[in-house]
């Protein structure tokens, strides 16, 4: 009888190892009454913690056990994910900007690059960069991920490079009642973090390759211009008989002036006239 037992145990404890798991639940649906940009009721009450879920670009905020707030967010695009997983506010800057991401102007003040990276893109010579802002920056990783002001073109859908961009109503709120170290779980479909490090040095090591192939191009471009416009020694066009004439207004002395007459100097005492 006790055999029994433990064989039905056994076969018991191998159905549940084989057993499939049940599917994981649906993240919640978007319903109308989350008007953007969002919602506070918390008062004077801290953010103790906020969870932000990426399927739904909604952010949860509590205090203690008590639901204070949600905000609408857009996360990073596919391929510019947000990593997924449990961190904590590691620093909170109110006007940092990037040091990454910008637009990239020419040197006539002219826009070239709406979307410039540092380390990826080319500047025009002569050009500028730019750099995003990022206001009530609420860092998130070492390497730069955080949570800021950004622009959300289109509520509930993921446009960032990585950041969680929050509407300008709703950021002020988030970084007067958090404090460093509050934790913040972002959850839904993403890579966890040392996933997200592993894809982001690939990128890395490809913007440098793009970025060399750029300025071997434009140092190509620069070299066909040089050789387009020089004459060489035996073409017609170029100076003849060897005599250069001199640009106007060049200053006496110099390579490209005129030679200079000189005359014999007279004495300034001349002797008297000789006895013939």
């Amino acid at each position: 009888m006790r055999a029994v037992l433990v064989l039905g145990a056994m076969v018991l404890t191998s159905c549940q190892l084989f057993r499939k798991k049940p599917p994981a639940a649906p993240p919640e649906a978007v319903r109308a009454e989350w008007k953007y940009p969002g919602e506070w009721t918390g008062g004077n009450k801290p953010i103790t913690r906020i969870l932000a879920n990426v399927d739904v670009q909604r952010a949860t905020l509590y205090s203690g056990n008590d639901i204070v707030g949600w905000t609408y967010f857009a996360s990073g695009i596919p391929s510019f994910p947000t990593p997924t997983g449990d961190f904590k506010i590691l620093e909170k800057i109110k006007d940092k900007v990037s040091n990454l991401y910008g637009k990239g102007f020419d040197k006539n003040g002219k826009l070239v690059n709406s979307d410039f990276k540092q380390g990826r893109d080319l500047l025009p010579e002569g050009g500028h960069f730019e750099a995003a802002k990022m206001t009530y920056f609420m860092r998130l990783t070492g390497d730069g991920v955080g949570m800021h002001i950004g622009p959300i073109p289109k509520p509930g859908r993921r446009a960032s490079h990585g950041c969680v961009r929050l509407p300008a109503k709703m950021a002020p709120i988030l970084f007067e009642h958090t404090a460093v170290g509050t934790p913040v779980t972002v959850t839904g479909s993403g890579p966890d973090y040392p996933t997200y490090l592993k894809q982001s040095a690939e990128k890395a090591k490809a913007n440098s390759a793009k970025l060399a192939a750029s300025k071997r191009k434009a140092g190509e471009a620069a070299a066909a211009a040089t050789a387009a416009t020089t004459l060489a020694p035996d073409d017609p066009n170029g100076p003849k008989g060897g005599v250069t004439t001199p640009p106007l207004g060049a200053p006496p002395g110099t390579p490209d002036s005129p030679p200079i007459e000189v005359k014999a100097a007279e004495p300034a005492n001349p002797a008297p006239p000789g006895n013939n």
